[in-house]
């Protein structure tokens, strides 16, 4: 089998990226895993919409992994700040991380963490991040840790859930908190 390839998305891409992160993050295929979030919302993560819009939007990309024409995950990348950094780093120096995705087929392959370290490796290229930002759902533990393997720390920054009538959320017992790398 092939290595993936990593690029970043082009707009031709929306439909299979917004498929990605759907299935990843709400399908029932990933129901009760460590990774999914839809036993805590049952409503779209994403739209095409929105994903389009990151695409055409200067200060995102997505970066995504693919072999033989087929989107295997993303990750998205964004130049602006986040809410909170760590001591010594004013909050706009910070790229952000978010909207990680990799097929649930591919899980516990690897790719998750090749992805996250191409991506570490792209923000610092491309905005020479000093640091790199992102948001969880605060009751899921097991990606807390996981990202926490990696080298992301909790900020102690408490960020109250985006609800709205399309979430729909099995419970409102949570919140986002904020996870900081800051490179060597």
């Amino acid at each position: 089998m092939t290595e993936p390839a990593f690029r970043y998305a082009r707009l031709a891409d929306v439909s299979a990226l917004t498929n990605l992160i759907e299935r990843a993050y709400r399908s029932p295929e990933t129901a009760g895993g460590w990774d999914s979030e839809s036993h805590l919302l049952t409503g779209p993560r994403t739209g095409a919409t929105e994903v389009g819009d990151l695409i055409a939007d200067s200060d995102s990309r997505f970066l995504v992994a693919e072999r033989d024409r087929r989107l295997l995950a993303c990750v998205l990348i964004q130049k602006r700040g986040s809410g909170a950094c760590a001591p010594g780093y004013a909050s706009g120096q910070a790229a952000y991380f978010g909207m990680f995705a990799v097929d649930p087929d591919l899980r516990g392959t690897g790719l998750g963490r090749r992805l996250v370290a191409e991506a570490e490796t792209c923000v610092r290229d491309l905005w020479t991040a000093p640091a790199l930002a992102m948001t969880v759902i605060s009751v899921r533990a097991g990606l807390i840790a996981w990202y926490g393997r990696r080298g992301y720390a909790l900020t102690g920054a408490r960020i109250p859930f985006p609800f709205d009538e399309t979430t729909g959320e099995t419970t409102r017992e949570f919140d986002l908190v904020e996870m900081l790398k800051v490179f060597p």
